[in-house]
Formats: C-alpha cells, structure tokens, sequence
C-alpha cells in the first residue's frame, strides 16, 4: 500500500501544469518574455505608421493664407505630386480676418518648394474620401528653395455649397423643363404622332423625288446645277449685274448720277417738289370744275322759263300788222320744242 501511494503522488506532480513544474525565477522569465513582445509589437506599430514614421525627422514650418477653412483641421495632410510630405498643425485667424495655416513639411522634401510654388486646396477633388488636402507644386529648379517660415498663397478650391446655390436656380429651370415637357407629352396623341409619322414619310419621299430630278437635270434646279448653257447664261446675268452695279457705283448712268451726283439730286428734289405743287393746284383746280358742274343743272333751269318767254314773244309779233306781212313765217323749230316744254 505505501508503494502505491507514493506512486498515485508521482503520477499527480507529472499531470500538473508546465507553469507549476517551473521554478520562480523561470515564471518571472516567461512573464517578461510576452511583455517584451508586446512592447515590441507596440513600437513596430508606431514606427509602421505612417504618422509617426517620420517621428524624429527634422521639420520646417511654412505658412499659408485663405479666406476660408473649407474642412481644414489638423489632421490635413500636405503633399507634393502624391506624396505626403507634411501635414497642418494648427489653424488661425490674423487681425485681417484672413485664415493662416501652419503647415509642417520634412525638411528632405524642403529642396522641391520654391519661391514660385503655389499650393492648392483639394477638397472638392477628395470629397468622396470625407477629406481635404493642400497640394504644393513642385517649384522651378532655377529659382531659390523657400525657407523656414516663409507663406504661400493657398489657392481655395470651388466650394461645393457656393456651386450648389450656383447650380440651384439651374436645377428648379431644368426642373420645370422637364415638368412642361412632360405635360406636353401627355398632351401628344398617340394617334396623332402616327399621322404627323406619316406626314414626315410623304415629305422625306417627295424631297427624295426632288433630289432625284435634280440630280437628273430635271426642273429649273437641275438644269442651273447640270447644265452648263443654263449655268453659262446665269454667270453671265450675274456679271452683267456686276458691271450695272459697278457703273452705278462710278456714278454713270442715270441711277448713278441720281445716287452720286448732287446736282442731280438737287434736280430731283426740285422737279418732285414741283410736282407736288402741280398736283395740289390740279386737285384744286377739279374741285372747282366739279362745283361749276354741279352747278349747270340749276342753271339750265333757270334759263329755260327765259327761253319760253322769248319764243312766245317772237310768235305774238309776227301776228301783228304790219310785222305779219313783212316777217316771213319760219318753219324751223322755235328756240324751245314743245318736247323741251314739256
């Protein structure tokens, strides 16, 4: 029995843990181990990053002006043909309510700004990324490297709320565009757009048919287009044309001396302002004539009662004697006709 108790206790030391079979000093060992390592993982995590990659390299510090933040904070990174080269470290107003911008840039990457470098806000260009980003071009090899503490210009980017309330008004036209648009095709017949189909065919058939005869020398068209006497007759009206309206423009002729000579014109002036007075007295001179016109038939009636009288008196004389025998009777018609008497 005391053989197999001390073999129970052997078997139970040889299934207990590794960490209790250890001695003190080696569990302080392994304890150390996997905070090395963690410290170890830790530090590679830093100095992977992509923030503190460039920890302990040496900075400038360079200064830009806006008129707006525009989404700028301290975490903007600068770069220079894609590449991060810095990034802004603080945000201020001066006294001219300008913004100023401090930008850190690593001093390797300071031989590519020069004085001509202009940097530029690219947020409208990152907005699907949530971000912004100040671009600074690559300066002129020529010109002086800028130094510690020097600003740039920053160029602002179209600001998207600015371009939106620009675009806004655009959008409510094109809004009601499409709106009448649509009403108007709700308008449109089916059976209409058919028949207007149809219209256009007829059109398009008949142009082709007008083509073709042109093409064929048909019609007045095609005999100006394929006929060369036709085309030989039309240059030559053409240029007779010319040569009238390059004599009217010498002043020859009388068109040309009625546009260009002046005493021509003042003939004409003249001989048309003496036909206007012409005119006036012969309008003048028919409404006279027309009231004496008017004025015959009344005085027909007047004179005929006289006529009568007259022709009645010569009748009563020849009756009385002596005058009957020495007046010879006249059978001729008196001065007034019983058909005029009556």
């Amino acid at each position: 029995m005391p053989h197999n108790n001390l073999n129970d206790k052997t078997d139970n030391r040889s299934h207990a843990h590794y960490i209790h079979r250890l001695s003190y000093s080696s569990q302080e060992k392994l304890a150390g181990t996997f905070v090395l390592v963690a410290i170890g993982l830790l530090v590679w995590l830093l100095i992977s990053s992509q923030k503190t990659q460039n920890l302990f390299e040496e900075e400038i510090t360079l200064y830009g002006t806006m008129n707006s933040v525009q989404a700028i904070n301290e975490d903007t990174d600068i770069i220079i043909s894609g590449l991060v080269i810095g990034r802004v470290t603080e945000v201020n107003i001066d006294d001219s309510n300008h913004v100023v911008v401090s930008m850190s840039i690593l001093k390797k990457y300071q031989k590519l700004i020069r004085t001509d470098s202009i940097a530029e806000l690219l947020n409208f260009k990152f907005a699907l990324l949530g971000k912004s980003v100040i671009e600074i071009s690559i300066g002129s090899p020529q010109l002086p490297i800028i130094k510690d503490g020097d600003s740039l210009i920053i160029k602002e980017s179209l600001n998207l709320i600015k371009l939106i309330a620009k675009f806004e008004p655009v959008l409510g036209a094109l809004q009601d565009s499409i709106k009448r648009m649509n009403e108007i095709l709700q308008a449109i017949e089916p059976d209409q757009v058919g028949t207007n189909i149809d219209n256009l065919e007829s059109i398009s058939n008949n142009l082709k048919e007008i083509t073709d005869k042109i093409a064929k020398g048909k019609g007045f068209v095609g005999n100006i287009i394929n006929d060369k006497n036709t085309q030989e007759d039309l240059t030559g009206t053409i240029s007779n044309v010319k040569n009238i309206t390059d004599q009217i423009q010498g002043g020859q002729g009388v068109a040309g001396n009625a546009i260009y000579n002046q005493q021509m014109q003042q003939d004409i002036l003249t001989s048309v302002s003496n036909l206007k007075i012409i005119t006036e007295q012969t309008n003048k001179l028919l409404v006279s004539i027309q009231q004496q016109v008017d004025e015959l038939p009344e005085l027909t009636d007047k004179v005929k009662p006289l006529l009568e009288e007259a022709d009645k008196t010569i009748k009563a004389t020849q009756q009385i004697w002596p005058l009957s025998s020495s007046i010879p009777k006249d059978n001729k018609q008196t001065l007034t006709s019983p058909e005029a008497s009556e």
